[in-house]
């Protein structure tokens, strides 16, 4: 498993790649946010580790800029910080999962380990005869394929991997357009044309006032 390890402690750093090298995984490590994106836009990884404060883009930030890009490979947050905000915003931002520093190395391979298998999950049963392939984003209605527009697809997959969690507008807008301009194609509209392709009679897609939208399915 390829793994980008994002951490500014010297020794933490090298201790946790040394341990991820031995059980087999290739890592790379960089001290801070910048080093990260950098590798970010130049390379595939299976799973991120990331501690919240370094240094030039910290760790919330480049957790909310790879779910722009990828919302499915698993990230887990390090942190020595216990503030509730610090969590809550983890996981607006797309964070899988999160380890409170001083932890034992053997947690951090069975979270690691429990977070790749739970992602392996490729089918999500939405209702009796509508389901969607996480793998492939495609959506099939009583086994015939759903054609969807691109924004509609990226809209669906970014509401699908937080089931019965509001993803924030900018999380959705970001993704849903690439960052780029809305022009005049406002996500309303986007929502409302996405819930007549996925039923006449049910509502899955659910708005949250001032914060954003909840997909909810039917089990």
């Amino acid at each position: 498993m390829k793994v980008l390890l994002v951490e500014d402690d010297i020794q933490l750093n090298t201790t946790i790649k040394q341990f991820l090298e031995s059980i087999g995984d290739e890592v790379k490590s960089v001290m801070d946010g910048e080093d990260a994106i950098d590798f970010i836009d130049k390379e595939f990884f299976d799973f991120y580790i990331i501690d919240i404060n370094i240094p030039s883009v910290n760790g919330l930030e480049l957790v909310r800029y790879i779910r722009q890009k990828d919302l499915k490979t698993p990230v887990v947050i390090i942190t020595a910080s216990m503030e509730l905000g610090n969590f809550q915003t983890a996981f607006e931002y797309g964070c899988s999962e999160y380890i409170k520093k001083p932890f034992f190395l053997e947690e951090l391979e069975l979270r690691m380990k429990r977070l790749v298998d739970v992602n392996r999950e490729e089918i999500i049963q939405i209702a009796e005869g509508i389901v969607y392939n996480v793998e492939y984003e495609e959506l099939r209605i009583k086994d015939e394929v759903v054609s969807l527009r691109k924004k509609e697809r990226r809209l669906l997959h970014i509401l699908l991997q937080s089931i019965n969690h509001t993803v924030e507008t900018e999380t959705i807008c970001a993704y849903v357009w690439e960052n780029e301009i809305k022009e005049s194609y406002p996500l309303r509209q986007l929502v409302n044309d996405l819930r007549k392709k996925l039923s006449n009679k049910e509502k899955f897609i659910f708005s949250d006032a001032g914060r954003g939208y909840r997909f909810e399915t039917a089990h």
